[in-house]
């Protein structure tokens, strides 16, 4: 792995144990290494100031620092990617924070998820049946998953329905269980019923919550081609992914 793709991993958080050990093995004992960590340290704290002023400073306190510690040659070489860094803050504000540090997964996934509504079955004051679909989306609106997944297997055990697994799912996916409510998910997505596209916006946001970058891109670009769902937010998150 080279320098810069270990560096990206340590400041995306996505470095594995053995990764992790060649990090901290490289930081002691490679100094072009630990130059280039320092440098992409102190823009990452620079930045969280929202101050340009000061980032255009502190930029070219890093620079003479890091000049003074380093040949012509690569002095030359390292101040071509301080210049980049300022372009790419300075020019593409935060997504620029995002191309030079890595993807910041969690804000991803908190400002594009949104709990689905339902709209499958109208709850009124005037029922006078209190069925096992009136609780589940009784307790589902009230933000209770926990009842809403047992009134919904409930009502599995009884009838099938075509929502049933999007829901399930809904709730797994709101009761912190990505990987259960990825699985249905698919499901859903496998029967080719309801819910296929949402099923597809909702699996690229699992995807962004297991930082599988991978994942998500490819169901990104399967709801944009094939569907109209979530088009405008999907561009966004897969412009942000890239």
């Amino acid at each position: 792995m080279t320098n810069e793709d270990l560096l990206y991993h340590y400041f995306s958080n996505s470095l594995s144990e053995d990764q992790l050990l060649d990090f901290n093995k490289r930081l002691d004992t490679d100094a072009e290494f630990k130059t280039e960590f320092e440098f992409e340290n102190n823009l990452k704290k620079a930045i969280k100031q929202n101050n340009s002023i000061t980032l255009k400073n502190q930029l070219k306190a890093f620079e003479s620092e890091i000049s003074s510690k380093e040949t012509v040659s690569d002095t030359s070489k390292f101040n071509w990617r301080i210049a980049a860094s300022i372009v790419l803050f300075l020019g593409a504000g935060w997504f620029g924070y995002n191309a030079l540090l890595g993807v910041d997964y969690n804000s991803l996934y908190n400002s594009n998820f949104n709990n689905y509504p339902n709209t499958e079955f109208a709850i009124t004051r005037s029922d006078t049946i209190d069925s096992f679909e009136r609780k589940a989306f009784v307790a589902y609106e009230a933000q209770d998953y926990n009842n809403a997944i047992l009134n919904f297997n409930a009502i599995a055990d009884i009838e099938q329905k075509e929502y049933l697994d999007f829901y399930v799912a809904q709730s797994y996916l709101n009761s912190n269980a990505p990987n259960k409510a990825k699985v249905l998910f698919e499901k859903t997505v496998a029967n080719n019923k309801i819910f296929v596209a949402e099923s597809h916006w909702y699996l690229a946001l699992i995807a962004v919550k297991l930082k599988d970058k991978t994942e998500a891109i490819k169901q990104l670009r399967i709801l944009i081609e094939d569907f109209d769902f979530n088009n405008t937010k999907a561009e966004a998150l897969l412009k942000e992914l890239h």
